[in-house]
């Protein structure tokens, strides 16, 4: 046996009960060689249970917080017990100790008495020192499930002559969060109020809490699309002066509930998956049979990104309903791998836009980084939209294909060693010293198929450079070769920058730089993107955001 333990758990899990019952075990002079278990007759477990051993010692961690306390623990632990066996030190809440009341206790537990045992207990094991922790054996105890903890209730309210039907006790087992000594004080709390058979109206109208079957029908409205029954449901809550925050933390517990009922089979879950009555899930399942695992998913991110929103809003139920009416109207989802299997089968969609013009699939404008592209990023295919022609009687039958005309190469490298080409080819064409000493005073801020960003650390020599764009056919003829047919930009450096970095060259009001813009707005006019818009009608693209750069 170890002479130290630390037992870790949430509240109401039984660490201290665990102790007391190790502590009997040890002391128990009435148990058998071979037997673990006390038992329970003995002078030293009838006084363990009366609470007056003098061998074993409980205390409060805090309300004992201070080093004389723990210097008064190292002084007693000394003598050896008067009747027993061993001298036991149960501690509970033990991270309440303050730091130096710790560091005295280390050395008593470095090297312990024979006769000494320690009992640790705690809510909080991180508070614990790991000078402490290393020296105890440690036991983590789980949170106690919701069927335990009903099976637990149903004993004692047999012995109690109480009768409660499995709904109500399952209620208030899942109020109870893991903690069987929280489940009995919300039980005692109904069986005070109730009488002598307790149903689920009578937890529901004591503890305050909703049904579980108000989330199956809020949610059987939002998957049917019927925001008036959705938004009836949220004031029934409202009414019974349900908590808003707890309403969205329970609400998220049975969209995971759902979930997992929709994707992992009946005969693959592991017991305690879904941790609820037999007759919640069989309700479950009904409820998911003609959803998809993407829909709930869906739903459950929406109520994980308004969790926040409900804390903060200073009418919080307003924000519930306003949630409650966005996963009412949110799209039914298509799967993506059935979306681009209709674009590479040619497959018409009801739902499609016909494309106006021809659009150009483009590669991303490689930033200042210091990084070259990949090889994939080098050429990008010119996309064509190509609408089929109906038969001659003036019916369409339309059919949106995609089809490779041409390439169009961008300049390898990074935009440093591009910059440094460039000048190179002004220099064999003999412009003359003026252009190229002015282009020392450049660099190379990003290019793209479609927009090439130059900037000058002096507002002179960009002046300079575009005056040469204006009077020198040949530059211009040059920086053609190099980028193509493409928007020109030409920009002042207020400070040595890079992509690389971060820091903006041009940060404008609403917070995007130049590059931000150019990238978003070739997002957009990606033939693929303007496809997949297509394809789900009234659709649009909400945002865009920029990672980092690739190394």
């Amino acid at each position: 046996m170890a002479h130290a333990f630390l037992f870790c758990g949430v509240r109401g899990v039984g660490k201290t009960t665990v102790a007391r019952i190790l502590a009997k075990a040890l002391n128990c002079s009435g148990r058998g060689e071979n037997e673990p278990n006390p038992c329970n007759k003995c002078t030293s477990c009838m006084e363990i249970n009366a609470g007056s051993s003098i061998d074993v010692q409980e205390i409060d961690g805090a309300s004992h917080t201070s080093v004389e306390n723990i210097r008064e623990i190292n002084e007693n632990i000394k003598y050896p017990p008067v009747s027993s066996p061993f001298k036991i030190i149960i501690i509970d809440e033990v991270h309440m100790i303050s730091i130096n009341a710790f560091n005295a206790l280390l050395k008593t537990l470095e090297e312990p008495p024979g006769h000494a045992k320690f009992m640790f207990a705690t809510t909080e094991s991180h508070k614990v020192p790991a000078t402490i922790n290393s020296r105890c054996q440690r036991f983590n105890f789980r949170t106690i499930s919701v069927s335990d903890i009903i099976g637990g209730m149903s004993r004692i309210l047999e012995q109690e002559g109480i009768e409660a039907t499995e709904d109500a006790l399952a209620l208030i087992a899942r109020e109870a969060r893991g903690s069987f000594r929280d489940g009995l004080s919300l039980l005692d709390q109904v069986i005070s109020f109730g009488s002598q058979r307790i149903t689920a109206n009578d937890a529901i109208e004591i503890l305050g809490v909703a049904g579980r079957d108000c989330f199956g029908r809020l949610i059987n409205a939002v998957l049917s699309r019927d925001p008036a029954t959705a938004l009836g449901v949220v004031n029934e809550l409202y009414r019974q002066g349900y908590d808003p925050e707890q309403f969205v933390l329970d609400m998220i517990q049975f969209l995971r509930n759902l979930i997992v009922t929709a994707t992992v089979p009946e005969d693959r879950r592991p017991e305690g998956m879904i941790d609820a009555p037999p007759s919640e899930v069989t309700q479950m399942e009904d409820l998911v049979k003609d959803t998809s695992p993407e829909e709930l998913q869906n739903l459950f991110g929406m109520l994980m990104r308004s969790e926040n929103e409900v804390k903060r809003s200073s009418n919080p139920w307003i924000a519930v309903e306003m949630t409650v009416l966005r996963m009412c109207f949110a799209p039914e989802l298509t799967d993506l791998a059935e979306v681009l299997r209709r674009i590479d089968t040619n497959a018409p969609s009801g739902g499609a836009r016909k494309p106006t013009a021809t659009r150009r699939s483009y590669p991303d404008p490689v930033p200042r980084d210091g990084a070259s592209s990949s090889p994939e990023r080098q050429a990008s295919p010119v996309v064509d939209t190509v609408a089929g022609e109906g038969p001659e009687r003036g019916e369409s039958t339309r059919k949106d294909r995609f089809t490779i005309t041409g390439i169009t190469p961008l300049p390898t490298g990074t935009p440093d060693e591009v910059w440094a080409n460039l000048q190179e080819a002004v220099i064999k064409s003999n412009l003359g010293p003026a252009i190229t000493k002015n282009l020392e005073h450049g660099s190379l801020i990003s290019f793209g198929p479609t927009e090439v960003e130059i900037g000058f650390n002096r507002k002179v020599y960009r002046e300079r450079f575009e005056g040469h764009l204006e009077s020198k056919k040949e530059l211009k003829r040059i920086l053609e070769e190099f980028f193509g047919d493409v928007h020109i930009k030409i920009l002042t450096l207020t400070q040595e920058t890079t992509l690389h970095t971060g820091k903006p060259y041009v940060l404008p009001q609403d917070g995007n730089t130049d590059y931000d813009r150019a990238v978003k707005s070739e997002a957009m006019e990606n033939a693929l993107v303007q496809a997949v818009l297509g394809e789900f009608e009234g659709s649009y693209i909400e945002d865009i955001k920029i990672g980092s750069p690739k190394p």
